[in-house]
């Protein structure tokens, strides 16, 4: 985005202070008339009256015109711990899941890691479309049986194809796993980038924990926030740009004060077990770094699928932008971050055929055993 958007408050202001414009007008030496027309944005305060505004009503000049949030806001959540974000969403995850995992390294963990042999009962704690049901099933051994859960209805039914086109002794349960009762039933429970997106991460490994079996296995797998925004090089782009986000530690933070969701999750994930007295606690990292180029026989299908992660995630860019300076962004910090997708975008569809890039999520492993000691 190159231009900066005013959104000059003055409108709600005035209206907070319940006084009408002839009222504001007798307050700062104007007329009626010209206050109507910068409330309707006919006109702009000069410059000079900026400050006398911003005093009368005793916030910022950048508060007044809409560059910092102002201190009375209401809060607005990103709601991503709502049914109704992930059905809006259900696109972007199933674009975003491809380069999820390296087949070979999902086998260790279960062979070498987590010493699974015999038959295992699986909970899978928001499944969303049901992506790694396949690939983990087919390193369990015969009989294992996988339950995955989740309360996107859109999601969920994809995950019930999922699961019957690669014939998968399971089954799909569309639920709020927070308010479910599946107490002691499972040998190995787990979720996969839940934690970070949800307000209360140490209620949910609870309940995890509560739904396996003694000495069953919780696993918390997820990304770090801050490792993933430096894990992304373009070839032919900025790689400084591409990794800068300035602002994005406040909307983190305000997210983490304002609704619990924690964009750290995955580093506190250990503790939180070690709150729940969980025993053999370990963390391993995700050994799946993507690298695409042009001489791969998959090019056209993996940049598709990445092209379409970035741009599915924010569908009103003006919103997003207005949301994130209710969080704490000044403006030209929120449109920065909400245009840098599009940026991406727009270079790799102008070098299609020639560009390459390379993409390392940070994502972490986190697991412990229930009451073995």
């Amino acid at each position: 985005m190159d231009k900066t958007v005013i959104n000059l408050r003055l409108a709600e202001l005035r209206r907070a202070r319940h006084i009408t414009q002839t009222e504001l007008a007798e307050k700062i030496g104007t007329t009626f008339q010209t206050i109507s027309k910068w409330e309707n944005g006919v006109t702009m305060p000069d410059i000079t009256m900026l400050p006398v505004l911003a005093d009368y009503f005793d916030i910022s000049v950048d508060e007044l015109l809409g560059l910092k949030p102002l201190k009375d806001d209401v809060y607005l959540s990103e709601e991503t711990d709502s049914e109704g974000f992930w059905d809006k969403h259900s696109e972007y995850i199933m674009r975003s899941r491809a380069e999820g995992w390296n087949d070979d390294y999902l086998g260790f963990l279960i062979r070498e890691v987590w010493k699974i042999e015999s038959k295992v009962s699986v909970l899978d704690c928001g499944c969303g479309y049901g992506h790694f049901a396949p690939m983990l099933m087919k390193h369990l051994p015969e009989g294992s049986s996988y339950t995955g859960v989740d309360f996107s209805q859109a999601m969920t039914e994809h995950a019930q194809r999922m699961i019957n086109n690669y014939n998968i002794n399971g089954r799909i349960i569309k639920c709020d796993f927070l308010r479910s009762n599946f107490k002691g039933m499972f040998d190995v429970v787990i979720c996969q980038s839940v934690l970070r997106h949800i307000g209360n991460s140490k209620a949910f490994i609870g309940k995890m924990a509560e739904a396996a079996a003694e000495g069953g296995l919780i696993v918390c797998i997820d990304t770090n926030r801050e490792l993933e925004c430096s894990g992304l090089y373009i070839d032919g782009m900025d790689y400084g740009e591409l990794c800068d986000r300035s602002g994005a530690i406040k909307h983190w933070r305000s997210e983490l004060e304002n609704s619990a969701r924690d964009y750290a999750a995955a580093m506190r994930s250990a503790y939180i077990m070690r709150e729940l007295n969980l025993s053999d606690i370990d963390i391993r990292m995700n050994d799946r770094v993507a690298f695409v180029c042009p001489e791969q026989e998959n090019y056209s299908e993996r940049l598709e699928d990445f092209i379409a992660s970035k741009s599915l995630w924010y569908s009103d860019e003006g919103e997003a932008v207005e949301r994130l300076i209710n969080h704490g962004m000044t403006r030209s910090e929120a449109e920065a971050y909400v245009g840098k997708p599009s940026k991406i975008c727009e270079y790799l569809k102008s070098n299609a055929g020639r560009a390459a890039f390379t993409q390392f999520k940070g994502k972490t492993i986190t697991f412990g055993r229930k009451g073995r000691k």
